[in-house]
């Protein structure tokens, strides 16, 4: 507390609104001095120095309450100059209120904002053209996420931003400009406080995929080095790319290019599978879409089964197809799975551990487990969900 208040302090000395407010404030304190000084020898309304404060504040501000009044030449020349001093000094408040609004309001609109008190929110970094069905796609897939929630981090022209905002549900969208590979930009948007961290490729500034896909890996290390927990969502057109992601951390992978390919191969051989994807993924008619719930904690080391026969659903609203697995922060799970690993004397076992920890993957999908698998912690339940 006590440093933001430094920082405030010193924020407002190094304004351009430092001098008048001083001015202001002194001639506040120079006026009460002088009422008092003018009128205390024959005026009992002017005792105290607070008394001439209360009466300087009231005049200037053209309030006029009346209750102290002064009766000498001196004090009335002093009232009238205080009532002119404070016309003029409440214009130049009200501009300097209207020239701050402005002033935030064009800096927003720029993408030159700090939204370093943002937190719980998601960052998507990246442009491209189709930006506007993305963030709706987007909105439409988070239960209870609101485009004031969002922060688009990209080198975009503010206009094209702009264009998006005037959208109905993109009108509180926030907008940081910069390069989303970039460490200020992300500190602007600030990542160390996001749920979630998407990147896209981007088409902005480059149609070559070797290029676009070294930006999104060199996105990946820059947000992993600014907050090593948040969990970081990574589009890349080129598999080769794969492992440069995995070295640095990055949580989920897109592979679009394999995904487009795959569905073309598969509508080849299967019909119709293309608008099964479609309705699972929730953008079909039926408003059914897969959803992962959370699994009770007295369910971990008990079966796939058990937990099957616990979820009887009469309504036929919901259908469990299997669990996602080591869910949640992948640090954290390694740490926690590290320390389990070493709970152990006998060293092939240690090693043994070991291994397993270091190919610990996490949110790992198990369809369909037969009723013996068993459940273990960091798991969560996937489920074809349809709306009521």
């Amino acid at each position: 507390m006590k440093k933001r208040v430094v920082r405030a302090v010193r924020r407002l000395r190094d304004s351009r609104y430092a001098r008048p407010l001083l001015v202001i404030v002194g001639f506040i304190l120079l006026s009460g001095a002088l009422a008092v000084y003018l009128e205390s020898r024959t005026n009992e309304e002017f005792g105290s120095w607070a008394d001439g404060l209360w009466w300087t504040v009231i005049t200037l501000s053209t309030t006029g309450y009346g209750d102290m009044v002064p009766s000498t030449p001196g004090g009335r020349v002093l009232a009238i100059a205080t009532i002119f001093v404070g016309i003029a000094a409440m214009s130049l408040l009200s501009g300097m209120l209207a020239s701050l609004f402005v002033e935030r309001n064009t800096r927003a609109r720029r993408g030159l904002m700090d939204f370093r008190k943002q937190s719980g929110h998601l960052v998507m970094c990246g442009w491209r053209e189709d930006m506007k069905e993305i963030l709706h796609d987007v909105l439409s897939s988070s239960a209870g996420l609101e485009a004031d929630n969002v922060v688009l981090v990209s080198n975009v022209e503010p206009e094209k931003v702009q264009e998006l905002q005037e959208d109905e549900r993109l009108r509180g969208l926030k907008f940081v400009r910069g390069d989303y590979h970039s460490e200020l930009a992300l500190g602007r948007a600030n990542v160390r406080a996001a749920r979630k961290v998407v990147i896209i490729a981007d088409t902005l500034e480059s149609s070559s995929v070797s290029e676009m896909d070294s930006k999104t890996v060199m996105a990946v290390l820059t947000v992993k080095s600014l907050a090593r927990d948040v969990y970081v969502t990574a589009e890349v057109l080129d598999r080769k790319y794969e492992s440069y992601l995995r070295h640095v951390q990055c949580d989920e992978i897109l592979f679009s290019r394999d995904f487009a390919r795959q569905m073309i191969a598969s509508s080849s051989a299967t019909n119709g599978l293309s608008h099964i994807i479609h309705e699972l993924l929730g953008q079909g008619r039926t408003g059914s879409r897969l959803v992962t719930l959370a699994i009770p904690s007295d369910f971990v080391s008990r079966t796939y089964g058990e937990y099957r026969q616990s979820q009887p659903d009469s309504s036929g609203r919901r259908l469990l197809i299997g669990l996602l697995t080591n869910t949640g922060s992948p640090n954290a799970l390694k740490i926690e799975a590290l320390r389990e690993a070493q709970k152990t004397s006998d060293v092939s076992q240690l090693i043994a551990n070991m291994q397993k920890v270091k190919g610990l993957e996490v949110n790992q999908p198990v369809l369909l487990p037969p009723d013996d698998y068993e459940i273990q912690k960091h798991s969560m339940a996937i489920v074809l969900e349809r709306d009521a």
